[in-house]
Parts: C-alpha cells; sequence; structure tokens
C-alpha cells in the first residue's frame, strides 16, 4: 500500500458519522462504541474521560475500520494499476475519496438486507465500483493530470471501397 490513503477513519467519522460507525463496528453481543470516543481515537485527540476497557473497545472498532480501509484502498489500487497508472498516486484526486467513502461504507455493514432500489449504501457503492470499473477501461478520466489517453486509442474506420466518388459521378446532371 503506498503512503498515500484515499479516506482515512477521521474521514470516515466526519461522513457517514461515527454513530453509524459505532453502530455498524460493534461486534455481536457487545454494545456500540461512543460515537465521540470513536471520532476522538480517529482523530489522535485525548481519551482520558473514558476508561481503559471504553477505549480498548474503540481501539478493536478502529483496528476492524482500519482493516476496511486498507481493503478498500486495494481494491481501488487495482483497478487503478489495471488503468496502467503508476502508485501511489500523487495527488488523490476528490472523486477518488469520495468513491473510497461508498466503498468503505457498504463493507462496514454486516447484516445489509436493502437492494439497489431501497438502499442508497448499496446503490452508491454500485455506482463507486461502475465508475472504478470505466477509471480502469480508460472510459473515465481522473481529471487533468490524468497522463494516460483513453484506452482504446485513435478512432478507426474500415468499410468498404466507396461506391461515388467524383469519378463515378462526373456525368451526372449534365
Amino acid at each position: 500500500m503506498g503512503a498515500v490513503t484515499y479516506i482515512t477513519a477521521a474521514q470516515l467519522c466526519d461522513t457517514p458519522g461515527a454513530v453509524e460507525l459505532s453502530q455498524n463496528l460493534a461486534q455481536d453481543n457487545h454494545y456500540p462504541v461512543s460515537p465521540l470516543l470513536l471520532t476522538a481515537r480517529a482523530n489522535g485527540e485525548p481519551v482520558d474521560n473514558w476508561t481503559p476497557d471504553e477505549v480498548a473497545q474503540a481501539d478493536d472498532a478502529l483496528s476492524r475500520l482500519q482493516g476496511v480501509i486498507e481493503d478498500t484502498q486495494s481494491m481501488i489500487d487495482g483497478f487503478l494499476r489495471q488503468r496502467g497508472l503508476k502508485l501511489p498516486l500523487s495527488h488523490i484526486p476528490r472523486q477518488l475519496t469520495a468513491w473510497a467513502r461508498a466503498i468503505a461504507r457498504y463493507h462496514t455493514f454486516r447484516y445489509r438486507e436493502g437492494t439497489e432500489q431501497t438502499d442508497p449504501v448499496v446503490r452508491d457503492y454500485k455506482a463507486a465500483m461502475g465508475f472504478l470499473q470505466k477509471v480502469a477501461d480508460g472510459r473515465y478520466s481522473l481529471g487533468l493530470d490524468d497522463p494516460l489517453p483513453p484506452a482504446g486509442g485513435k478512432p478507426r474506420h474500415k468499410g468498404p471501397a466507396r461506391t461515388f466518388d467524383t469519378h463515378t459521378l462526373r456525368h451526372f446532371g449534365k
């Protein structure tokens, strides 16, 4: 994995939010971590107001979230490598962060029952995956600093010889 990441735990605590993350990252038969504690740990802030057990539970949740982030990073890197881009990227386009957020959010939900028609998390995930496939195929650019030409090259046309040209039509209309 490169030195830069597409999304961080702190960014995920902002959007979709620490409340959603703490609920989705809770282990079975355990209470969710305090969203304030989760945000504090993600941002590296002091956690003196919480017990060591609560801090350990938050660290476990952040460890699971970090695993999701690393899986998301690897998945996106695979699409970018397929496109032929040199990794790690020197600049992370904003759309990559948005796609990483959608993918990571999707993977934090363990008990999903919605479909693309009824669940915006599924819809965002599928849209992100679709755009990443377009990037890999060269049908979507990551911006002005995308050094590669679109995959497929210049347009080509191949067909039969012209039936009507200036030679065959020279007496037409006289």
